[in-house]
């Protein structure tokens, strides 16, 4: 699916009513802001608006593989959700080419996190990798397959016990060619609260 930069809704999908969910290119003029992070950076994050009932949600979302969108409201960053049909996204970090390293997350946000860190230079991470993001634990057998053609796997899964158990199977299965992210962000739930943290420290300063 190519999305061309416009101003107006480019792309409809069905979620209950053809008009629930629209998708619109970034542009200068209305950009949300999501932690910070300028996301027009970003070809493969779009502007997202999602009305449930009467209420309409505003932020910015990736399309998956089974055109799902992988959407997190601009209000509420700790709560990321798919609309639509859950599936596996994957973001090269070149369209034609694929890297030779991956960076697994499990979330939309921590991928956002992730970029938080590489733009800020709190933490040095892995860099030129591919991504993927999982997003329902339904998706672990792709995910897990997909990591085989990878000569380095970075995972960012959660502290707690399935973010776990998912990083310590894919060690198992990749094993040298796995590293366990997790020490990084050792005492947080998960790579967002870990970047939330020094944000918070570096602006009391």
């Amino acid at each position: 699916m190519k999305l061309e930069k416009t101003s107006k809704p480019i792309f409809r999908h069905a979620g209950g009513s053809s008009d629930n969910i629209r998708i619109r290119t970034l542009t200068d003029a209305a950009t949300p802001s999501i932690m910070g992070i300028d996301v027009k950076e970003f070809p493969e994050v779009h502007s997202v608006s999602y009305r449930f009932l009467s209420k309409t949600y505003h932020g910015v979302g990736v399309i998956n593989q089974n055109n799902g969108i992988e959407f997190v409201d601009q209000d509420l960053t700790d709560s990321p959700m798919t609309l639509n049909s859950s599936g596996v996204t994957f973001l090269p970090m070149e369209k034609e080419h694929r890297s030779d390293k991956l960076c697994m997350f499990a979330d939309m946000m921590d991928y956002l996190a992730y970029q938080t860190l590489q733009k800020n230079g709190f933490v040095r991470l892995p860099s030129d990798c591919d991504f993927m993001i999982m997003s329902d634990v339904r998706n672990f057998i792709h995910i897990s397959v997909e990591g085989d053609d990878y000569d380095m796997v970075y995972l960012y899964f959660p502290n707690d016990v399935m973010g776990c158990t998912i990083t310590k199977t894919l060690k198992d299965r990749y094993g040298k060619h796995a590293i366990e992210c997790n020490p990084l962000y050792k005492g947080y739930n998960n790579l967002l609260q870990f970047v939330k943290a020094i944000e918070i420290t570096t602006n009391s300063k």
